[in-house]
């Protein structure tokens, strides 16, 4: 039996077998992604309607908060700055910080501090 220099001792039969195709890669890559993905917390009656209550002082006191925003890879992100404008029809907030603005949906809030 001959020797192969990338696997010695292995038979050379199975070396095609060490060939990943696109397709299976990118299988293994979404399924990778659906395990670490996190599931967002379920907000109880309570919390949002405190966390309406700080958005609502942020931009009648025009005062700065830190919102929590949830993502379902990695860790969450942090967004601080003033409330200045609600579109309830649009269920999001605009939120100003250091001369620009970002608009955050509602249903990516999960804490304002």
């Amino acid at each position: 039996m001959k020797e192969n220099k990338l696997t010695p001792g292995s038979n050379m039969m199975w070396e095609a077998s060490r060939m990943i195709l696109p397709e299976h890669k990118e299988r293994i890559n979404d399924y990778q992604k659906e395990r670490d993905i996190k599931m967002k917390p379920e907000l109880a009656e309570e919390e949002v309607s405190i966390i309406s209550q700080q958005l609502s002082d942020s931009m009648l006191s025009k005062s700065k908060i830190t919102v929590e925003l949830f993502r379902a890879f990695g860790q969450n992100a942090f967004k601080t700055g003033i409330v200045t404008k609600f579109d309830t029809q649009l269920r999001q907030i605009k939120l100003d910080f250091d001369d620009e603005y970002e608009w955050i949906k509602f249903h990516e809030i999960v804490g304002v501090s």
